[in-house]
């Protein structure tokens, strides 16, 4: 049987349900990026990032209803559009507001593993996300309309998207800000293992690895669970506790 139920969402965390109030921040960080605190269900950070034209979201949160709550953050801060959101991998914290954002005209955009992965466990997704937080909504899944063989560009470049192999799950990516010099990690770098249920143990080290022979000249990573900013040292932390987890 699947173990994607596991925790789908608490995904990468593997928490009991989270116990601080629910709400969702959105906080600024560098340049034209913005870091969203979504504390619903279990906490997780998504990306928002204010370009020139229009406004690009990194991760649609948990449901159509904190996808609605983030666009209404976002508007306090500029009167321009969101005009694309990207999934990051295809479980409900990265997905479920996929509904919303298509709403209000949206381009939902992914890898094209996301998208069959989606298509595939949504609804199963859902199901098991309400067995375990009984609160949760009976969304609708809302596949990417975007989708990208490989690596892609948005913002004329100042958003890059790349996968570089399996980790927490087979289909993450991670987005980087050039501009920046900040990296999004979303459910593949974080301060703490949480749930591992799904991860490819053999090739998560790998990824990490390749990540870090890229040399980018990170200054800051966004972890997509937990406290939320880090220094580059996060990815040697990650493979440090993968290494003791495989002992």
């Amino acid at each position: 049987m699947r173990r994607i139920a596991l925790f789908l969402a608490v995904v990468c965390l593997g928490l009991a349900p989270a116990a601080a109030a629910p709400r969702l921040l959105l906080i600024p960080l560098k340049g034209g990026l913005y870091v969203a605190e979504d504390y619903f269900y279990a906490r997780e950070n998504s990306v928002v990032y204010v370009g020139p034209d229009h406004v690009t979201v990194v991760g649609a949160t948990w449901t159509p209803g904190t996808a609605a709550l983030l666009a209404a953050e976002v508007r306090k801060i500029t009167d321009k559009p969101v005009t694309e959101v990207i999934d990051t991998n295809h479980d409900l914290d990265r997905a479920g507001g996929n509904a919303y954002f298509k709403s209000i005209g949206a381009k939902i955009v992914s890898t094209e593993r996301t998208r069959a992965l989606l298509q595939k466990e949504g609804e199963d997704s859902v199901k098991q996300t309400k067995a375990l937080f009984p609160d949760y909504p009976d969304i609708p899944i809302v596949l990417p309309d975007t989708v990208f063989a490989g690596d892609f560009t948005l913002q004329d470049g100042a958003v890059r998207g790349f996968y570089l192999g399996p980790s927490h799950k087979p289909d993450d990516i991670f987005v980087w800000f050039p501009e920046e010099k900040v990296l999004y990690g979303g459910c593949i770098l974080k301060p703490q293992l949480g749930n591992m249920d799904g991860a490819d143990l053999a090739e998560y080290p790998k990824t990490l690895q390749k990540l870090k022979d890229l040399n980018l000249g990170i200054s800051l990573i966004v972890a997509g669970h937990y406290s939320a900013v880090h220094g580059p040292d996060l990815i040697d932390r990650m493979i440090a506790m993968l290494a003791q987890y495989k002992k």
